[in-house]
């Protein structure tokens, strides 16, 4: 028996920040119930390439929503509508990222909710939270990178903003949202009482940034966009061998003096710019006027030896077609197939329970997959669930 298993959450987001958070459940027993537009969520249509029967599967689509079953219903029909807290009278979860607002103009917001299923526990992610004068505005992970400050201090010095890579806030969000549901589920076992949660990207873009506003709130000095190098400590960082980029991190003042040795870089070890910790990051740029010629001059595989050889954190920048290979990734099941689609891998569940393990159960569903079994798991006969289709309440 998995971990979440006998929890049942009916999950009204789409996007990424609301799939990752349900399937960060599902992976671990809940049975999540995706209600899709007839047509399908829109992240189905997400990039170039199309996947699967009818090429209704994008790629982020498959990878954000294994483990789900999905219905297709029309909750612009009052009848949907109805359909909707039927299902969640059954449910102990409701998950849903739309802008504020539009659940309770459908009559599925927390009160509606809750009248039908005291139990309940509803989360909500937004795009800036609940409550406040930008609470009705829309917003996307690369917004909030912009608006809460990630961008300000992502590239190079001098140079125009660099997006961070991966959405990364759209998937901490989803993964603080639940965590939420998680702790609302263990006071509900005290209490008997579901509730409301919220979170949003505009706090989860606020909390990445928290150690660097404290040093900007302790400091008064602003922080700059540093490019490949962290902030705080130094040689630490992304570096340029002769062959290909490195990395390597220096973090206490035993490697930066071991290095030193090993190479014969007496007068920087001496040089009272870099004799500490924080005097190497107070003056780094100085330090890397230095060292960035010098780590050109070798390949990057000969700096990861001499890094592994005194127990300094190292790696070479690995692409993807290293990353789905690595024995870590393959030892970890780190990396995995997805079921149905051929040759494509995805990231596999992180979180490792030894006594009750998540597990893979299902590929990501097609559009209306699980309409008929999961209508009539809350007592639709095929009859009732016939005439609902014909009527276009669900598909």
């Amino acid at each position: 028996m998995m971990a979440l298993e006998g929890i049942r959450m009916i999950d009204f987001s789409d996007h990424a920040s609301g799939p990752v958070c349900s399937m960060t459940l599902a992976d671990q027993g809940a049975d999540v119930i995706k209600i899709e537009p007839i047509g399908g969520e829109n992240s189905r249509r997400w990039g170039h390439a199309r996947f699967g029967e009818n090429d209704q599967f994008s790629s982020i689509y498959l990878a954000l929503n294994r483990n789900k079953k999905s219905i297709a219903v029309n909750l612009k029909s009052p009848k949907g509508v109805e359909l909707a807290l039927k299902l969640i009278a059954s449910a102990d979860v409701v998950l849903e990222n739309m802008k504020v607002g539009v659940m309770e103009r459908l009559g599925l917001g927390y009160e509606a909710c809750a009248r039908v299923n005291p139990r309940i526990v509803y989360c909500s992610l937004t795009a800036f939270g609940a409550t406040g004068p930008l609470a009705k505005e829309p917003g996307f992970d690369l917004l909030m990178q912009a608006y809460a400050g990630p961008l300000s201090i992502t590239g190079e010095t001098g140079r125009p903003a660099v997006r961070i890579g991966i959405s990364a806030i759209d998937f901490l969000t989803g993964a603080h949202g639940a965590f939420g549901i998680v702790a609302a589920l263990r006071e509900r076992d005290r209490s008997g009482k579901g509730q409301k949660l919220d979170t949003s990207l505009y706090e989860s873009a606020i909390h990445l940034m928290t150690h660097i506003m404290a040093d900007y709130t302790g400091t008064g000095v602003m922080s700059k966009r540093s490019g490949p190098y962290f902030l705080f400590l130094a040689p630490y960082g992304m570096f340029m061998a002769r062959d290909r980029e490195f990395y390597i991190g220096c973090s206490t003042d035993a490697m930066w003096t071991r290095l030193c040795n090993e190479l014969g870089w007496n007068e920087l070890m001496v040089d009272p710019r870099f004799k500490t910790a924080g005097d190497r990051a107070r003056n780094q740029e100085q330090l890397y006027e230095v060292l960035v010629p010098i780590f050109k001059q070798r390949d990057a595989a000969e700096w990861i030896a001499i890094a592994a050889r005194l127990s300094i954190p190292n790696s070479l920048i690995n692409d993807l077609s290293e990353i789905v290979v690595q024995e870590q990734a393959l030892a970890r099941d780190a990396v995995i197939p997805i079921k149905g689609i051929e040759n494509m891998r995805t990231s596999g569940i992180p979180i490792k329970l030894n006594r009750t393990p998540g597990q893979v159960r299902m590929a990501p569903p097609k559009v209306g997959e699980h309409t008929d079994e999961t209508l009539a798991s809350v007592g639709l006969d095929k009859a009732a669930i016939a005439a609902l289709r014909e009527e276009r309440v669900v598909a």
